[in-house]
Protein backbone atom coordinates (compact mmCIF):
# COMPACT_ATOMS: atom_id res chain seq x y z
CA UNK A 1 0.00 0.00 0.00
CA UNK A 2 1.26 3.58 -1.06
CA UNK A 3 1.77 5.82 1.51
CA UNK A 4 -0.56 8.14 3.05
CA UNK A 5 -0.94 11.94 1.64
CA UNK A 6 -3.52 13.57 3.83
CA UNK A 7 -5.05 16.39 2.16
CA UNK A 8 -3.80 19.07 5.09
CA UNK A 9 -3.07 22.76 3.96
CA UNK A 10 -1.73 25.14 3.06
CA UNK A 11 1.63 23.45 4.50
CA UNK A 12 2.61 20.46 2.91
CA UNK A 13 3.98 18.54 6.26
CA UNK A 14 3.70 15.02 7.52
CA UNK A 15 2.17 13.52 10.51
CA UNK A 16 2.84 9.98 11.80
CA UNK A 17 1.06 8.70 9.53
CA UNK A 18 2.97 10.60 6.74
CA UNK A 19 1.06 13.49 5.41
CA UNK A 20 0.95 16.14 2.56
CA UNK A 21 -1.05 19.03 1.58
CA UNK A 22 -4.51 19.72 -0.44
CA UNK A 23 -5.30 22.97 -0.78
CA UNK A 24 -3.91 24.90 -3.46
CA UNK A 25 -0.85 27.17 -2.33
CA UNK A 26 0.33 30.23 -4.48
CA UNK A 27 2.44 33.24 -4.15
CA UNK A 28 4.07 33.61 -0.43
CA UNK A 29 2.89 36.94 1.38
CA UNK A 30 2.20 37.18 4.91
CA UNK A 31 -0.91 38.58 6.22
CA UNK A 32 -0.96 41.59 8.44
CA UNK A 33 -4.80 40.63 9.22
CA UNK A 34 -5.49 39.18 12.36
CA UNK A 35 -7.66 35.77 11.86
CA UNK A 36 -10.98 35.46 12.75
CA UNK A 37 -11.90 34.41 15.75
CA UNK A 38 -11.70 30.33 16.47
CA UNK A 39 -14.60 29.08 18.27
CA UNK A 40 -14.23 25.18 19.79
CA UNK A 41 -18.05 23.50 19.76
CA UNK A 42 -17.36 20.03 22.17
CA UNK A 43 -18.68 17.31 20.07
CA UNK A 44 -20.77 14.60 22.02
CA UNK A 45 -20.50 10.81 21.56
CA UNK A 46 -23.85 10.57 23.48
CA UNK A 47 -25.81 12.63 20.73
CA UNK A 48 -28.68 10.85 18.53
CA UNK A 49 -26.76 8.52 16.08
CA UNK A 50 -28.92 9.44 12.72
CA UNK A 51 -30.86 12.45 11.86
CA UNK A 52 -31.64 14.87 8.51
CA UNK A 53 -31.84 18.78 8.59
CA UNK A 54 -33.07 19.50 5.22
CA UNK A 55 -31.75 22.25 3.12
CA UNK A 56 -33.33 26.07 2.13
CA UNK A 57 -34.36 27.20 -1.11
CA UNK A 58 -32.74 30.65 -1.62
CA UNK A 59 -34.84 34.47 -1.51
CA UNK A 60 -37.44 34.58 -3.89
CA UNK A 61 -35.24 37.65 -5.33
CA UNK A 62 -32.82 34.80 -6.63
CA UNK A 63 -34.39 31.91 -7.63
CA UNK A 64 -33.95 31.62 -11.48
CA UNK A 65 -26.34 18.42 -10.92
CA UNK A 66 -24.61 16.76 -13.68
CA UNK A 67 -23.73 13.11 -13.49
CA UNK A 68 -20.10 11.87 -13.03
CA UNK A 69 -17.79 8.50 -11.88
CA UNK A 70 -14.37 7.47 -10.10
CA UNK A 71 -13.38 10.40 -12.33
CA UNK A 72 -14.52 13.88 -12.13
CA UNK A 73 -16.53 15.69 -14.61
CA UNK A 74 -16.94 19.38 -14.61
CA UNK A 75 -20.30 21.31 -13.02
CA UNK A 76 -21.51 22.96 -16.06
CA UNK A 77 -23.16 25.70 -14.15
CA UNK A 78 -22.23 26.09 -11.09
CA UNK A 79 -24.77 28.84 -10.84
CA UNK A 80 -27.93 26.95 -10.68
CA UNK A 81 -30.54 26.49 -7.80
CA UNK A 82 -28.63 23.76 -5.18
CA UNK A 83 -25.34 23.45 -7.10
CA UNK A 84 -24.57 27.43 -6.04
CA UNK A 85 -24.29 26.18 -3.06
CA UNK A 86 -20.79 24.86 -3.78
CA UNK A 87 -18.15 27.21 -3.83
CA UNK A 88 -14.63 27.91 -3.26
CA UNK A 89 -12.79 29.06 -0.41
CA UNK A 90 -9.97 31.57 -0.22
CA UNK A 91 -7.21 32.39 2.71
CA UNK A 92 -3.95 33.69 3.54
CA UNK A 93 -1.32 31.21 6.17
CA UNK A 94 0.76 33.67 7.56
CA UNK A 95 4.04 31.78 6.44
CA UNK A 96 3.29 30.22 2.97
CA UNK A 97 0.67 32.44 1.30
CA UNK A 98 -2.20 32.12 -0.48
CA UNK A 99 -4.15 29.39 -1.37
CA UNK A 100 -7.81 27.82 -1.39
CA UNK A 101 -10.28 25.24 -0.64
CA UNK A 102 -14.19 23.97 -1.16
CA UNK A 103 -16.95 24.74 1.02
CA UNK A 104 -20.62 24.29 0.85
CA UNK A 105 -23.17 26.89 2.12
CA UNK A 106 -24.76 25.17 5.14
CA UNK A 107 -28.83 25.24 6.87
CA UNK A 108 -28.23 26.40 9.90
CA UNK A 109 -30.07 29.08 12.15
CA UNK A 110 -28.09 32.02 11.39
CA UNK A 111 -28.47 31.79 7.13
CA UNK A 112 -24.64 32.47 7.30
CA UNK A 113 -22.44 29.00 7.79
CA UNK A 114 -20.08 27.41 4.88
CA UNK A 115 -18.90 23.72 5.78
CA UNK A 116 -15.59 22.82 4.91
CA UNK A 117 -12.79 20.76 6.55
CA UNK A 118 -10.99 21.56 9.79
CA UNK A 119 -7.46 22.05 8.16
CA UNK A 120 -8.51 24.76 5.82
CA UNK A 121 -8.69 27.01 8.40
CA UNK A 122 -6.40 25.93 11.32
CA UNK A 123 -3.21 23.68 11.25
CA UNK A 124 -0.36 23.11 13.70
CA UNK A 125 -1.43 26.52 15.47
CA UNK A 126 -1.35 28.13 11.82
CA UNK A 127 -4.59 30.03 11.81
CA UNK A 128 -5.73 31.58 8.66
CA UNK A 129 -6.06 34.94 7.89
CA UNK A 130 -7.99 36.86 4.93
CA UNK A 131 -10.52 34.03 4.51
CA UNK A 132 -13.65 34.34 2.11
CA UNK A 133 -16.18 32.19 0.33
CA UNK A 134 -16.87 32.99 -3.39
CA UNK A 135 -20.19 30.47 -4.22
CA UNK A 136 -20.23 29.18 -7.48
CA UNK A 137 -16.90 30.39 -8.59
CA UNK A 138 -16.51 29.77 -12.25
CA UNK A 139 -13.14 31.06 -13.71
CA UNK A 140 -12.78 34.09 -12.13
CA UNK A 141 -16.64 35.13 -12.04
CA UNK A 142 -18.12 35.52 -8.96
CA UNK A 143 -22.15 35.63 -9.77
CA UNK A 144 -23.42 36.11 -6.34
CA UNK A 145 -20.26 38.10 -4.75
CA UNK A 146 -17.74 37.22 -1.76
CA UNK A 147 -18.77 36.30 1.70
CA UNK A 148 -16.09 37.46 4.24
CA UNK A 149 -15.19 35.25 7.11
CA UNK A 150 -16.15 36.64 10.31
CA UNK A 151 -15.70 33.54 12.69
CA UNK A 152 -14.51 30.11 12.60
CA UNK A 153 -16.03 26.85 14.24
CA UNK A 154 -14.10 23.72 14.87
CA UNK A 155 -14.51 20.55 17.12
CA UNK A 156 -11.25 20.45 19.84
CA UNK A 157 -10.42 16.74 18.70
CA UNK A 158 -9.20 18.72 15.57
CA UNK A 159 -7.80 22.55 16.52
CA UNK A 160 -5.62 20.32 19.09
CA UNK A 161 -4.22 17.54 18.55
CA UNK A 162 -5.26 17.04 14.55
CA UNK A 163 -7.19 13.74 14.56
CA UNK A 164 -8.30 13.25 11.41
CA UNK A 165 -11.69 11.81 12.25
CA UNK A 166 -12.45 15.38 13.07
CA UNK A 167 -11.34 17.08 10.16
CA UNK A 168 -13.87 19.49 10.00
CA UNK A 169 -14.71 23.68 10.74
CA UNK A 170 -17.43 25.80 10.07
CA UNK A 171 -17.03 29.36 8.76
CA UNK A 172 -19.82 32.00 9.63
CA UNK A 173 -19.77 34.49 6.53
CA UNK A 174 -21.17 38.44 6.77
CA UNK A 175 -23.54 39.65 4.28
CA UNK A 176 -22.56 40.78 1.32
CA UNK A 177 -24.13 43.65 -1.41
CA UNK A 178 -26.55 40.91 -1.87
CA UNK A 179 -27.61 39.93 1.79
CA UNK A 180 -27.23 36.72 3.87
CA UNK A 181 -25.78 33.62 2.29
CA UNK A 182 -28.41 31.46 2.33
CA UNK A 183 -30.99 33.99 1.68
CA UNK A 184 -28.60 34.24 -1.38
CA UNK A 185 -27.49 31.12 -2.63
CA UNK A 186 -29.89 28.89 -0.93
CA UNK A 187 -28.14 25.73 1.98
CA UNK A 188 -27.80 22.39 1.78
CA UNK A 189 -29.21 20.06 4.57
CA UNK A 190 -26.98 17.77 7.07
CA UNK A 191 -27.21 13.90 7.63
CA UNK A 192 -25.55 12.02 9.94
CA UNK A 193 -25.50 8.02 10.41
CA UNK A 194 -25.74 7.29 6.75
CA UNK A 195 -24.26 3.74 5.42
CA UNK A 196 -20.47 3.89 4.59
CA UNK A 197 -21.45 1.67 1.58
CA UNK A 198 -23.82 4.87 0.57
CA UNK A 199 -23.95 6.81 -2.56
CA UNK A 200 -22.29 9.77 -2.91
CA UNK A 201 -22.12 12.85 -4.91
CA UNK A 202 -18.26 15.11 -3.91
CA UNK A 203 -17.96 18.48 -5.18
CA UNK A 204 -14.60 20.98 -5.41
CA UNK A 205 -12.42 22.84 -6.90
CA UNK A 206 -9.26 20.95 -7.32
CA UNK A 207 -6.09 21.99 -8.68
CA UNK A 208 -5.54 19.25 -11.41
CA UNK A 209 -8.03 20.43 -13.22
CA UNK A 210 -8.08 23.97 -14.64
CA UNK A 211 -6.29 25.19 -12.06
CA UNK A 212 -8.80 24.74 -9.03
CA UNK A 213 -10.64 27.32 -11.62
CA UNK A 214 -14.06 25.64 -12.11
CA UNK A 215 -16.87 23.11 -10.21
CA UNK A 216 -15.96 19.67 -10.23
CA UNK A 217 -18.11 16.25 -9.50
CA UNK A 218 -17.43 13.03 -8.80
CA UNK A 219 -20.50 10.10 -8.72
CA UNK A 220 -19.09 7.72 -5.80
CA UNK A 221 -20.04 4.90 -3.17
CA UNK A 222 -18.29 5.09 -0.10
CA UNK A 223 -16.28 1.97 0.01
CA UNK A 224 -16.58 1.30 3.93
CA UNK A 225 -13.60 2.84 6.50
CA UNK A 226 -10.15 3.27 6.49
CA UNK A 227 -8.19 1.32 9.23
CA UNK A 228 -5.39 3.27 9.60
CA UNK A 229 -7.75 5.82 11.41
CA UNK A 230 -8.62 3.06 14.12
CA UNK A 231 -5.67 4.53 16.44
CA UNK A 232 -7.55 7.63 16.93
CA UNK A 233 -10.46 8.77 19.27
CA UNK A 234 -13.28 8.93 16.92
CA UNK A 235 -15.34 7.05 14.35
CA UNK A 236 -12.77 5.76 11.29
CA UNK A 237 -12.72 7.83 8.09
CA UNK A 238 -14.42 7.13 5.06
CA UNK A 239 -13.53 6.32 1.72
CA UNK A 240 -14.68 6.92 -1.94
CA UNK A 241 -13.78 6.67 -5.41
CA UNK A 242 -12.94 9.84 -6.77
CA UNK A 243 -9.95 11.44 -8.50
CA UNK A 244 -10.00 14.90 -7.36
CA UNK A 245 -6.60 16.78 -6.17
CA UNK A 246 -5.63 19.97 -3.99
CA UNK A 247 -7.85 22.53 -3.56
CA UNK A 248 -10.87 20.43 -3.15
CA UNK A 249 -10.55 19.90 0.64
CA UNK A 250 -13.66 20.79 2.15
CA UNK A 251 -15.78 19.78 -0.86
CA UNK A 252 -19.15 18.25 0.19
CA UNK A 253 -19.60 14.75 -0.20
CA UNK A 254 -23.84 15.14 -0.55
CA UNK A 255 -26.14 11.79 -0.16
CA UNK A 256 -29.11 11.56 -1.83
CA UNK A 257 -28.22 14.35 -4.14
CA UNK A 258 -29.71 16.93 -1.20
CA UNK A 259 -27.84 16.15 2.71
CA UNK A 260 -24.00 17.08 3.06
CA UNK A 261 -22.59 13.49 4.73
CA UNK A 262 -18.97 14.50 4.69
CA UNK A 263 -16.32 16.78 3.44
CA UNK A 264 -12.97 15.75 1.68
CA UNK A 265 -9.89 15.22 4.14
CA UNK A 266 -6.99 13.33 2.54
CA UNK A 267 -6.44 10.46 0.26
CA UNK A 268 -3.21 8.31 -0.41
CA UNK A 269 -0.13 7.97 -1.84
CA UNK A 270 -0.80 5.59 -5.25
CA UNK A 271 -4.49 5.72 -4.91
CA UNK A 272 -5.28 8.74 -6.33
CA UNK A 273 -8.95 7.48 -7.42
CA UNK A 274 -9.71 7.52 -3.65
CA UNK A 275 -10.73 10.10 -1.41
CA UNK A 276 -11.20 10.58 2.59
CA UNK A 277 -13.92 12.05 4.64
CA UNK A 278 -14.36 12.31 8.37
CA UNK A 279 -17.73 10.04 9.27
CA UNK A 280 -20.70 12.44 9.88
CA UNK A 281 -21.26 10.04 13.17
CA UNK A 282 -22.90 11.25 16.64
CA UNK A 283 -20.28 13.75 17.45
CA UNK A 284 -19.98 15.45 14.15
CA UNK A 285 -24.12 15.82 14.63
CA UNK A 286 -23.74 17.43 17.83
CA UNK A 287 -21.08 19.94 16.20
CA UNK A 288 -23.49 20.34 13.14
CA UNK A 289 -26.42 21.10 15.51
CA UNK A 290 -24.69 23.69 17.57
CA UNK A 291 -23.49 26.16 14.68
CA UNK A 292 -25.26 29.10 14.93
Amino acid sequence: MGSLVRRFGPRARRLALGVTVACIVSSPAIAPAAPPPIHELSASPLAPGSFRVPGRSPAPAFQSAPGAGASSVRVLNSSADGTRTNGKILGVDPDIGSYSCSGTALNTPSRSIVLTAGHCVVERGSEARRLFFVPAYDHGARPFGTFAVRSVYVMPQWRRSENPDFDLAALRVKPNELGALTDVVGARGYATGKSRLAAFQILGYPAAHAGGEELRSCRAHGLGLDRLTDRFSGPPTMPASCDMAAGSSGGAWLFGDEFVSGVTSYSYRGRPTQLFSPYFGPEVGSFLRQLP
